[in-house]
């Protein structure tokens, strides 16, 4: 136990976190990723839930929620690339990617790290967490 961890580093920009909110309107949420980007690089995921998903067993029985929960990399990672090829910009494709989807996937704001660096992005209440 004598070694020093070796903390990484990230540093973005600008980030937003999706988290799954299993029922509408409720304050109980399943932290998936942070998307952040750095100013001329593409966007970066910090993946919040393990490689091959989560199970939608008792979160969702919608087919479409279902999926994303069981492949979040794949689904998030076409649909950012969707946006960003719309927009021809990271930022607005991001941008565009919280505006549209906004319901059981909850985004917050796009928080620009030099604009606010202190403010607290969201609460979250980890579901089985009291």
């Amino acid at each position: 136990m004598g070694t020093a961890i070796e903390p990484k580093e990230i540093i973005f920009d600008a980030y937003t976190m999706c988290s799954f909110v299993p029922t509408l309107g409720s304050s109980r949420a399943i932290p998936l990723v942070l998307i952040g980007y750095r100013n001329g690089e593409d966007p970066s995921f910090v993946w919040l839930v393990p490689r091959d998903g989560i199970s939608p067993t008792g979160l969702t029985d919608d087919p479409y929620y279902a999926k994303v929960l069981r492949d979040p990399r794949g689904y998030f990672t076409k649909k950012l690339n969707k946006y960003i090829e719309a927009t021809g910009s990271v930022k607005r494709g991001i941008l565009e990617l919280i505006d549209c989807h906004q319901n059981h996937l909850a985004f917050t704001e796009l928080l620009q790290m030099d604009e606010v660096p202190f403010k607290h992005p969201i609460e979250v209440e980890l579901v089985g967490a009291l």
